[in-house]
């Protein structure tokens, strides 16, 4: 084993405890947490414009947007007395080549993508694929219970198709919600 003097040992003793008070000092230690960021109460917007529009894709408002302004962000001008409804987070509007448009929910796969939930009752075998351990299989036996029973009045409900149990409901539980409105929450 090697000897060092007093002075190395001092000097090593030293750097050391200078590069522990830099760590101490970069990790905050001592200080209190910082407080977490503020979230806001108002979680955006997104509305899906496809189909004959100048530019078709996903956008993002601060508040429900009137379809008129869904339309002028995807380059196209709102028809002529026409209603201008509100639409909410999860719309899909689809264009035409002749101008006219239709309201429908964006597909599963792009709901997960955003962050938003499906709606367990109006979901369609291609939504419920989207889901973490939902093959083909299963979302049909999902969706045929469904059609056999009738709506689910909780996503606890879940548990009575064959192939879900406990396990499978706790990991698609928080991707799901019934009722349309649940994802302006």
């Amino acid at each position: 084993m090697p000897h060092f003097s007093r002075t190395q040992l001092g000097v090593s003793l030293l750097l050391g405890a200078g590069l522990l008070l830099i760590w101490a000092w970069r990790g905050n230690f001592g200080l209190p947490p910082s407080p977490p960021p503020t979230a806001s109460l108002n979680h955006p917007i997104y509305v899906e414009v496809a189909g004959a529009a100048a530019r078709p894709g996903v956008y993002e408002f601060p508040e429900s947007p009137a379809l008129s302004q869904v339309l002028a962000q995807a380059g196209l001008a709102a028809p002529q007395g026409a209603a201008d409804p509100k639409l909410t987070t999860g719309s899909k509007v689809e264009v035409s080549g002749e101008g006219r448009y239709r309201l429908v929910r964006m597909d599963g796969p792009k709901l997960l993508t955003l962050g938003l939930t499906l709606d367990l009752n109006s979901a369609t075998p291609g939504d419920l694929e989207a889901l973490p351990g939902i093959g083909p299989a299963l979302a049909q036996r999902i969706i045929d219970y469904r059609q056999a029973h009738g709506p689910f009045k909780t996503i606890e409900d879940l548990e009575q198709v064959s192939g879900i149990g406990p396990k499978k409901l706790a990991q698609v539980k928080p991707y799901l919600v019934i009722g349309e409105n649940a994802e302006d929450d």
